[in-house]
This record gives structure tokens, C-alpha cells and sequence, in this order.
């Protein structure tokens, strides 16, 4: 009887054990490359470039993006990728239609849009800069682009990003809307805000999904949605004093895994400074350390002008010291 009583425990605990499993991975993102589709829109210049001024094209962050998925095993028939001139709004629209309608349970959907935004007069829509938007010429709606995912994407789960001004349109029509599908979003600025032209939303974003050591803030190796967003937040209010938005619904939390990350080799890694260059601060990200030499990454700036420093260079600015003491 004992012998039966053991075995039966056993078998219900196994039970519990593989359920409990499967609702973890359940509410992770796996980049199972045949379920995802990738549609992104890179506007650097504008047909109307009274309206719209061009941004500069050097070490595009979008396309990074893009080689990020390509890289994950994402086939070239899932991915859109509107560069300038080709995206156009009709052409976004069309391109979208397209793409949605070859998804299938189980999908998931990768949204990126950076650009100009605007909104109307009177402030109650808000519009992403296509290539071909001018004050006479609407652009693309916040609200078309989510209405149509939500009627038409055929999957469960979608993550819409958008590095521009007003971006945050994007979270308040996601808060709007009443879909089956599990939604994800950030944005670089609130709905009511301009946004900077740097590519710091959409670096750290990156960052995120790729599972960069400073982006598990709490050291377990997992790096989260709620993690992205928190340092999302945190850079953009640090390097360009603007506060981001973000939102999660359905499946999608805070706690849903993205992407596993290394342990930091020093624990100053992924800590935002102030670095002293040539006479002037500038604000950075240390993002390696050897030997009590500092690699800084600097917002705003390329790759190409990052820079090993000692400590002497390195100051931590008021907010920052006391949040590190309040830890």
C-alpha cells in the first residue's frame, strides 16, 4: 500500500512539475524562426524634406534589427523591411495587408517603425512620417497599423516598437484595444512628447533581444520584457531627459523571458556615467571592464567612438549614486 501511495505521489508530482513547465515556456518568447514574421519601416529621409528634415543614415539601427532576426533563422519571405523611399504609406499599408495574411496560429509578429511622427491639429490622432507624408498628404496611422494587425494577424502574439516622436500612440491604441492576440509595445516617448533623433530606444531595445549581460538587471541570466522596459526607460530618461512607455497584455508580463544573458564579468558593466573626453562630460554606458579600465559607450554616439578609460574619467551623476544606494 505504501509502495502504491509513493508511486502514485511521484507520478502526481511529475505531473505538476511538467505542467508548471510547460506554462513557463507557454509565457516565453522562443524565436522559432517558421513562426515569426519581422515587418519593419526605416524612414531616414521624406520626399517633403521641408516638413520632414532627414536623419543621418551612418550604422542604421533598423537594419540591426532586421539582421538580428535574419541572423535567429527568420527566412527572408517572413521579413519586410521598408527602407527611405520605399515606404510609402500606401506601400507600408499594402506590404502589411500582404504579410498578415500568410500567418497562422502560433505566430508571432515583430513590429518596428522609427521615422518621424506627428499628430493632427487637434491632437487626437497621431500619424508615423512615411516616406511620401507631407502637410497635405496623411501619413500612416497609429490607429490603422494596430487595427489591422488586431483584425488580421491570423497568430497569437505581437510586439510593436517605435523609435519616433509621439510613439507612445502606439501603447495608448494597444490599451484600446480588445484583440485575442497578446501584445508587447514599446515606444521611445509618451503619446503627448517629441522624441530625440539618436538611436538610444533602439539600441538598448536591441540590447534587450539579444540578451546583453546589462540587460538582466537582476542577475539570473534571463533577460524579460519588464527588464527591456526598464532599461529602455532608464536610458531614455538619462541620455535624452524623455520618459518612454510600454505596455504588456494577455500571455505577455513583465516576467516573460526574451532572451538568456551571461553573467557580467564586473559588476560595473551596463552602468550609465558620465565620461570626461577631451575636456567636456559626456554621458555613457560602460559595457566591459578589465583590469580597472573602463570600455564606455557613448549616447548618441557610433560604435566606432567608443573608448577604453581609467576611473579618473568616470564620475556617476546625483540620480544615479543615489539609486545605486537605495539597492
Amino acid at each position: 500500500m505504501r509502495a502504491m501511495f509513493r508511486r502514485r505521489a511521484a507520478i502526481l508530482f511529475l505531473f505538476i512539475a511538467t505542467f508548471a513547465a510547460q506554462q513557463v515556456l507557454a509565457n516565453d518568447i522562443r524565436w522559432r524562426p517558421q513562426k515569426t514574421w519581422v515587418f519593419v519601416v526605416g524612414t531616414l529621409e521624406w520626399k517633403d524634406s521641408e516638413a520632414f528634415p532627414s536623419f543621418p543614415k551612418a550604422n542604421r539601427r533598423d537594419a540591426q534589427l532586421v539582421r538580428f532576426f535574419r541572423q535567429k533563422g527568420v527566412s527572408a519571405s517572413h521579413v519586410v523591411y521598408l527602407v527611405d523611399k520605399q515606404a510609402t504609406t500606401s506601400r507600408s499599408q499594402a506590404a502589411l495587408d500582404r504579410m498578415l495574411a500568410q500567418t497562422a496560429p502560433g505566430d508571432l509578429l515583430f513590429f518596428y517603425f522609427t521615422g518621424h511622427g506627428y499628430q493632427s491639429e487637434d491632437g487626437k490622432k497621431t500619424f508615423f512620417a512615411t516616406y511620401d507624408a507631407s502637410d497635405n498628404r496623411a501619413g500612416w496611422s497609429v490607429d490603422a497599423i494596430v487595427g489591422t494587425i488586431a483584425r488580421r494577424f491570423r497568430g497569437d502574439r505581437v510586439i510593436l516598437a517605435a523609435d519616433c516622436c509621439y510613439s507612445g500612440a502606439l501603447v495608448d491604441r494597444v490599451r484600446r484595444t480588445r484583440s485575442r492576440q497578446s501584445f508587447a509595445c514599446f515606444a521611445s516617448s509618451t503619446s503627448k512628447d517629441s522624441s530625440t533623433a539618436n538611436w538610444t530606444f533602439t539600441e538598448m531595445l536591441l540590447a534587450g533581444l539579444q540578451g546583453r549581460s546589462f540587460a538582466d538587471l537582476n542577475g539570473d541570466h534571463r533577460v524579460t520584457l519588464g527588464e527591456i522596459a526598464r532599461s529602455v526607460h532608464d536610458d531614455m530618461r538619462f541620455a535624452e531627459d524623455q520618459i518612454s512607455a510600454s505596455i504588456f497584455t494577455g500571455t505577455f508580463s513583465a516576467e516573460t523571458l526574451v532572451a538568456t544573458a551571461h553573467a557580467r564579468s564586473d559588476a560595473a558593466i551596463g552602468r550609465r556615467v558620465e565620461v570626461k573626453s577631451d575636456g567636456d562630460w559626456y554621458k555613457a554606458r560602460i559595457i566591459d571592464a578589465k583590469n580597472r579600465q573602463y570600455r564606455v559607450h557613448y549616447f548618441g554616439y557610433e560604435v566606432a567612438d567608443d573608448e577604453w578609460v581609467g576611473p579618473q574619467a568616470l564620475r556617476r551623476t546625483g540620480q544615479q549614486a543615489r539609486a545605486a544606494r537605495s539597492r
